[in-house]
């Protein structure tokens, strides 16, 4: 593929905190077979950053204790409105938010740390 018909690729991990089966489950600590603990969304920003050839990456989330998990390990991150229904809506006000052209956007579960990455990218090209 020439570098002009590379798609302009925009990956957006929409999290919430007040999920009626695990109320703040983005800001669980996981702990890998080595025993350093990190939070799910951060493991998932991880995951979705090893996406070959996406432009950005991006967490959304109507709260401020994700957002502030997310600016300390690194990540983008845009504050939602709670009116959000689902994840969807979420990927959706980002987009809106950001007022950039992209010819893919992904809406990258935030609770999939362990999605292969290979896959979203032959997704994203096929």
């Amino acid at each position: 593929m020439a570098r002009e018909d590379i798609l302009r690729t925009l990956i957006v991990i929409p999290a919430r905190y007040m999920s009626t089966r695990f109320e703040g489950k983005p800001l669980a600590l996981i702990r890998d077979k080595t025993g350093v603990e990190k939070t799910l969304i951060e493991r998932t920003w991880v995951s979705a950053k090893k996406v070959k050839k996406i432009e950005k990456v991006i967490i959304a989330t109507d709260d401020e204790r994700i957002e502030k998990e997310c600016k300390r390990f690194g990540a983008d991150v845009v504050l939602t409105s709670s009116s959000c229904k689902n994840g969807t809506e979420r990927v959706r006000e980002t987009v809106k938010i950001l007022k950039e052209d992209y010819d893919v956007i992904v809406n990258f579960q935030g609770d999939s740390p362990l999605i292969d990455s290979e896959y979203v990218h032959s997704v994203i090209n096929s």
